[in-house]
């Protein structure tokens, strides 16, 4: 669809979009009364509005078909039922963009695929773990503790950080369950590094699994059966070490393992044959 499909819907539903939101009175009840039928006293009570206010939205509600009543009750008409849920969604989603800012503001989100940004609300309920001036390395130690918990770990990782081959190594011989998707230039990098005898004897655990991904890959995220952990590069192409978004909520996990699952199709399988070559 292009944008001047999309302009000219606006213009047909602009008018049911401001009705719906513009007034905390009438989204209140909506969302309230998607939870469950209720009484006059009870939406009063709950939302704690005057008599005079509360009526007065649920007669305007009620006048564009979005709530029914029946005898002293009030309930969410089908269609108000979907205005409910889609604004829910939309709710979440601007508090997932407004709480976690310093994350997204001048940060490359191009990494994250546009159907997991539709659904950006998974990650409501996060927290933001930022370096400081007397701990820098807060996001890295923080990252650690949760990995050391683990015992199912997928990570994508376009950048090299020496600890973290420790880090797996750990996982490993508490048999955990790790999965890797790294660049060449890191496959490269970690080689070099750690040396292809010990590497070797990473790639021989059974529970271990590494992948090689070609594509430029803008995001670093890990999760677990327990946490998701994400990180961006700046808009200036350099990853920003100080600040991880870390949730531990289940549809921020369920978002992760979609993320992971985007990389792995994207992925080739990296071996002992590919080490020798």
């Amino acid at each position: 669809m292009d944008i001047i499909d999309t302009l000219n819907r606006y213009e047909g539903i602009k008018g049911d979009i401001k009705f719906v939101t513009t007034s905390s009175v009438r989204t209140k009840i909506i969302l309230s009364l998607n939870k469950g039928n209720k009484d006059l006293n009870t939406l009063k009570n709950e939302l704690g509005l005057e008599s005079s206010a509360a009526l007065h939205s649920l007669k305007k509600l009620e006048s564009q078909n979005i709530i029914i009543k029946k005898k002293n009750e009030y309930s969410l008409s089908t269609i108000g039922k979907l205005y409910a849920i889609k604004s829910e969604n939309l709710f979440k989603s601007f508090y997932t963009i407004k709480k976690y800012e310093k994350i997204w503001l001048n940060h490359w989100i191009d990494g994250i695929p546009k159907n997991l940004l539709k659904e950006i609300k998974c990650l409501n309920n996060s927290f933001l773990v930022e370096s400081t001036p007397i701990d820098i390395i807060k996001p890295h130690s923080h990252y650690t503790k949760l990995v050391n918990k683990a015992n199912e770990i997928k990570s994508i990782s376009p950048i090299f950080y020496y600890p973290y081959i420790d880090l797996y190594k750990n996982a490993l011989k508490r048999d955990a369950d790790v999965k890797l998707i790294l660049s060449p230039l890191i496959l490269a990098k970690m080689t070099e590094t750690a040396g292809v005898e010990i590497l070797n004897q990473i790639l021989s655990s059974k529970n271990f699994k590494l992948y090689k991904i070609e594509k430029d890959v803008k995001v670093v995220f890990t999760v677990t059966e327990n946490f998701l952990s994400l990180g961006l590069f700046s808009t200036e192409g350099l990853y920003d070490a100080t600040i991880n978004l870390v949730s531990y909520d289940v549809d921020a996990i369920e978002w992760g393992n979609k993320l992971f699952s985007y990389y792995l199709d994207k992925a080739q399988k990296f071996d002992l044959d590919n080490l020798s070559k």
